[in-house]
C-alpha cells in the first residue's frame, strides 16, 4: 500500500481531446465583383455594398471556431473610408469574432494600405487568445527579419498569413494558416514560368516555410487553401502528401465524405490538416439576400468547414 501510495503521484491523466471546427471562404474582392456586374456578368447585388450582410451572415451561420478568409482587398478590410471591415461587421451582428487581415501588398511595418487579393483569419474571440502571427509571400519576400530568403521562385503577389492562437478549451496551441497559391504567369530568371508551375512552386514553399520557421514540432497545425485549380498540380499533391492531409481526400478515400462535397464540379477550397483527427469536411451551399432581398450565393465559391479533434 506504501508503494503504491509513492506511485501515484507519477501517474498523469491525459487532457480530453477537444473538438476545433475549421474553416475557409474565399469572399472575392470588391474591385472585380464590380468590374463583373459593369461588364453585366454577375448581378449587381453581388456587388460588395450590396452583398456584404450576406456574406457576414454565412460566416456566422459557418460558426467556425477559426475561419481562414480569402481574395481580401482593402474594402473588406475596411480601409477605405465609409467601409467597415468584416470583422467589425460580424461583431456588430452578435458573432463572437476576432482576427487579423494583412496587407499582401505592402511588405513593411505596420501592415497597413492598400491590398488587392490577401488573407485574413477569424477566430472565437472569447475561445483563443493570439500568441503570434506573420506574413509570407510565397515568392520570396518576408514580414520578418532573418526569415529564409531563398525561396525565390513563386508567385510575388500572392501570400500567406498565419496566426498562433491559444486554445482555451484544448489548453494547447495551435498555427492555423490561411494561403493563396494562385499566382500568374511570371518570369524566373529570364525563362517564362507557366501558370501551374507557379502553382506548384507557392505549394512546396507553404510546406518549407511551415516545418522550417512556423510550425514547432508536435504542435497542431492546419492550412487553409485558396485552392482553385491547384488540385491538379504536382505541388498540391505534394502538399497533401507531406505531413499535412487534404481533408476532402482523406474523407473521401475513407468513404466518409459528405455527399454535397463530394461533388466535383464545385472545386472547393482544401483544408490541410496536421496533428489532429479528421471528422468531417462539407460545403455549405446556402443562399442568402442581399440588399434587395434577392437570394444569392454571396461569395466567390461555397463556405468550406471541417470538424477536427486534437
Amino acid at each position: 500500500m506504501i508503494i503504491l501510495a509513492l506511485l501515484l503521484p507519477l501517474v498523469t491523466v491525459a487532457a480530453p481531446k477537444a473538438s476545433l471546427r475549421v474553416g475557409t471562404y474565399e469572399l472575392g474582392n470588391s474591385f472585380n465583383r464590380r468590374v463583373q456586374a459593369e461588364k453585366g456578368k454577375i448581378s449587381s447585388q453581388r456587388m460588395w455594398c450590396h452583398c456584404a450582410d450576406a456574406i457576414a451572415e454565412a460566416i456566422l451561420d459557418a460558426d467556425c471556431d477559426i475561419l481562414g478568409i480569402h481574395d481580401v482587398c482593402d474594402t473588406i478590410a475596411g480601409r477605405r473610408e465609409g467601409t467597415k471591415s468584416i470583422i467589425r461587421l460580424l461583431q456588430e451582428k452578435g458573432g463572437d469574432i476576432d482576427g487579423l487581415i494583412l496587407s499582401n501588398v505592402n511588405p513593411n511595418f505596420p501592415l497597413e494600405g492598400p491590398m488587392a487579393n490577401g488573407n485574413g483569419i477569424l477566430w472565437r474571440a472569447s475561445r483563443f487568445e493570439l500568441r503570434d502571427w506573420g506574413i509570407n509571400w510565397l515568392g520570396g519576400i518576408y514580414d520578418k527579419p532573418g526569415r529564409d530568403k531563398s525561396l525565390r521562385y513563386g508567385g510575388d503577389k500572392v501570400s500567406m498569413m498565419w496566426v498562433r492562437l491559444f486554445d482555451r478549451t484544448a489548453g494547447k496551441e495551435i498555427v492555423f494558416a490561411s494561403a493563396d497559391v494562385n499566382g500568374p504567369t511570371q518570369y524566373d530568371h529570364g525563362e517564362k514560368v507557366v501558370y501551374h508551375e507557379i502553382n506548384a512552386a507557392n505549394c512546396r514553399n507553404i510546406i518549407s516555410l511551415m516545418k522550417s520557421d512556423i510550425v514547432p514540432r508536435g504542435m497542431t497545425s492546419v492550412i487553409t487553401l485558396n485552392s482553385r485549380n491547384a488540385p491538379q498540380h504536382d505541388g498540391f499533391k505534394e502538399l497533401n502528401s507531406s505531413v499535412w492531409l487534404d481533408a476532402y481526400s482523406q474523407l473521401r478515400d475513407e468513404g466518409a465524405l459528405d455527399e454535397a462535397a463530394a461533388d466535383g464540379k464545385d472545386t472547393p477550397d482544401r483544408i490541410f490538416v496536421s496533428g489532429a483527427s479528421i471528422l468531417s469536411y462539407a460545403v455549405l451551399k446556402k443562399k442568402y439576400p442581399t440588399a434587395d432581398g434577392t437570394l444569392l450565393f454571396p461569395a466567390q465559391r461555397f463556405p468550406v468547414v471541417s470538424e477536427l479533434q486534437y
